[in-house]
């Protein structure tokens, strides 16, 4: 029988989980494989905006012509560690490419299909794994310490607004009163009232994992090491010790999906943006009821469960490099000298994660070009735990073949090759 199939999902964040939870439902044995070192995941380190407003690609006209100084620049938001340049470049030429205004346009239309619906999706996961209490209708603040920042960033609240996000703008008042540990810094912010947060995000993970262990899925504690091919068809994943065999497959494993992809001749610009926090230990205080993107220092302020984290740094440098947290340090320390309230917060920890980049912006949602079998759910970059249930949503109807919630054509791994 057709629900008797085996479904093997690589990787366990909260894309992989949300394909595994979504199969099971459907009826599949599912089993997962993940080492299972929870920090390594970026939907474990973020900051826990569902960002449902992103509806605009990350490559822009404007942020081209910024490209040159960000590369430059000492404390530029964007760093490149130099001897990975060469690796990056010709991701970094397709980035250029996706910003024309037809490409970026296409993007756009992909990302709001998706973005439509990832509340829904996240409250039916949430709902079904006990987690709904970790959802917070805040929204979220794009805040700007001088009315020519506000007015600069116009444009691109008014193309929004034609994609029919919702927001409202903020004077200092009430910016004050959504962030009050950092009362009169901000003169004019945008809240985008449709985003939520998510309080934990690890712990937002781990109990959609115990979720689907309640439900029978199957964890492999272990790492894929490469594919299994029988009579030309996928048929296993190699872990340490064994092969592991199933009927349909899903990459899910976020930046590390690049290789496994080519192992079956798929060839995605997939690239790894690393992206660094710091937790500062508030105590029982409050400082932000939303999470808040600070325009002139490119950081987002996120009141988290457990303390206040501040996300930062978009890195090129690959999987390998080792943690560079100078560049977050320097901005924390220029932030505390500004905001009276962080100046003796202490610092709980810091983190590097690695996010799953493709040049456009676009993740990749649908099956391989040369292996039907195996269904790629990887590249979400900045939206992977926003758009996660979503994902597994769809890829469990695509390997029903049913007609999917939304077009899957424009998130094709094959969408390059013809340009």
């Amino acid at each position: 029988m057709e629900h008797q199939k085996t479904v093997i999902v690589i990787g366990g964040g909260i894309v992989g989980l949300s394909c595994a939870f979504f199969a099971r439902r459907a009826g599949y044995r599912v089993k997962v494989i993940d080492p299972d070192i929870a920090s390594r995941r970026a939907s474990f380190g973020n900051a826990g905006i569902l960002a449902v407003c992103e509806t605009l690609p990350l490559a822009t006209p404007a942020l081209l012509r910024q490209l040159p100084s960000l590369l430059l620049s000492r404390d530029s938001p964007l760093q490149i560690r130099w001897r990975y340049l060469p690796v990056v470049i010709p991701w970094l030429i397709r980035f250029a490419r996706s910003s024309a205004r037809e490409p970026f346009l296409r993007s756009a239309t992909a990302l709001n299909s998706v973005l439509q619906t990832a509340l829904d999706a996240h409250a039916e996961l949430a709902a079904a794994c006990s987690a709904t209490e970790l959802l917070a209708p805040t929204g979220w603040i794009k805040a700007y310490q001088s009315d020519d920042a506000y007015r600069s960033q116009g444009d691109e609240r008014a193309e929004l607004a034609d994609w029919g996000v919702t927001m409202q703008p903020l004077d200092a008042s009430d910016i004050d009163a959504l962030a009050p540990g950092f009362a009169g810094v901000f003169a004019k912010a945008t809240l985008f009232t449709d985003c939520q947060q998510v309080k934990s995000p690890g712990e937002y993970i781990a109990r959609i994992a115990d979720g689907c262990a309640r439900q029978g899925v199957e964890f492999i504690r272990d790492s894929a090491r490469g594919v299994v091919f029988k009579d030309g068809r996928l048929s296993a994943v190699r872990v340490s010790d064994r092969p592991i065999e199933g009927d349909t497959f899903i990459l899910a494993c976020g930046a590390w999906s690049k290789a496994l992809a080519a192992e079956l001749g798929d060839h995605v610009p997939l690239d790894t943006d690393r992206g660094y926090h710091v937790m500062l230990d508030t105590g029982h205080s409050t400082l932000l009821r939303s999470p808040l993107f600070w325009h002139e220092k490119s950081v987002v302020f996120s009141q988290l469960d457990r303390g206040l984290r501040m996300t930062s740094s978009v890195e090129f440098a690959g999987l390998d490099a080792p943690p560079a947290y100078g560049n977050i340090d320097r901005t924390l320390n220029a932030i505390r000298s500004i905001v009276p309230a962080l100046a003796e917060l202490p610092v709980e920890d810091r983190w590097l994660g690695f996010r799953p980049s493709m040049p456009d912006s676009v993740p990749v949602i649908g099956p391989s070009a040369h292996h039907p079998n195996c269904f790629f759910a990887f590249g979400h970059g900045h939206l992977g735990l926003t758009l996660g249930p979503q994902t597994g949503r769809l890829v469990a109807q695509a390997i029903q073949g049913r007609k999917t919630d939304i077009d899957l054509a424009p998130f094709s791994p094959s969408r390059f090759t013809s340009r």
